[in-house]
């Protein structure tokens, strides 16, 4: 099964893995699966928020928009329907039409869509449709050219189930432009080195602020997370105004397991 330490099981990365930021991090998002720890400074020297992938919930969409002054938020993943969120949210208050959990469910979902896309003004746009380079989805320089961003004011979050990997020259090609990233890595022993030559090509213009791996997803037979998430900054150039108030997240929980219920992942990082 593996080493194991305080109730953790050990699990091993390159040292390219190992994060180097010394900035504050802070959580946003729900304190397990779909929260990202990110630096403080990169969310707060963000303008636009370009969201790939709105699963499981927009808990980090909501955190982010707390804390940062976003001029626009583009949101991509065809698999959310707004109006068919509409349309549960009116069966949810129907009495005894399902169960109370399946209607509070259905009632939080709509809130928070509400809150993120359509409270906010016409910058804060959810687009059905999957960034990548496949048929029918839109590609990632388009993605990031229709924000019209200042350099160093874009801030990008990805978790689109391995198609990151169709776009990760594209985040090197644009790292002028970026604050910073959070990224969801699946299948990671079947890519290490196109993950390996995605962050040292990053390094030379951000911080590697986190790295946690998904305790869901497990581990190879070598004991190399199957799943990573990953976060980083571009370096700041002063101090800036970091408005901690407001958001729903206690910012002081960090790496959370993904699933609570199961065995936590400590990553050691090798030769």
């Amino acid at each position: 099964m593996g080493l194991t330490t305080k109730r953790k099981l050990a699990c091993f990365l390159p040292q390219v893995f190992k994060p180097e930021g010394t900035g504050r991090v802070v959580r946003l998002g729900s304190d397990n699966k779909g929260g990202h720890v990110v630096a403080a400074d990169a969310v707060a020297s963000t303008r636009h928020l370009l969201s790939l992938g709105l699963a499981p919930n927009l808990e980090f969409e909501i955190d982010f928009a707390a804390m940062a002054p976003l001029q626009t938020l583009h949101g991509y993943d065809p698999a959310i329907d707004g109006e068919g969120l509409r349309r549960a949210r009116r069966r949810a208050l129907i009495p005894f039409l399902g169960s109370a959990a399946q209607r509070r469910r259905a009632l939080a979902r709509y809130r928070d869509y509400k809150a993120v896309f359509m409270d906010k003004g016409a910058g804060f746009v959810h687009h059905r449709q999957a960034v990548g380079l496949d048929e029918g989805m839109i590609g990632l320089d388009a993605a990031i050219a229709a924000l019209q961003s200042e350099p160093g004011q874009t801030f990008i979050k990805c978790d689109i189930g391995s198609g990151e990997y169709d776009i990760l020259d594209v985040i090197i090609e644009n790292n002028a432009l970026l604050s910073g990233v959070a990224l969801v890595l699946h299948h990671v022993p079947a890519h290490m080195r196109e993950i390996k030559v995605f962050l040292m090509a990053m390094r030379e213009f951000m911080a590697l602020d986190n790295m946690t791996a998904d305790n869901i997803a497990g581990l190879d037979p070598d004991n190399v997370p199957m799943s990573v998430a990953l976060s980083m900054s571009a370096k700041s150039s002063g101090d800036l105004d970091i408005p901690l108030a407001g958001a729903t997240t206690r910012y002081q929980i960090l790496n959370e397991p993904n699933d609570p219920g199961k065995i936590e992942l400590e990553i050691f990082y090798v030769d």
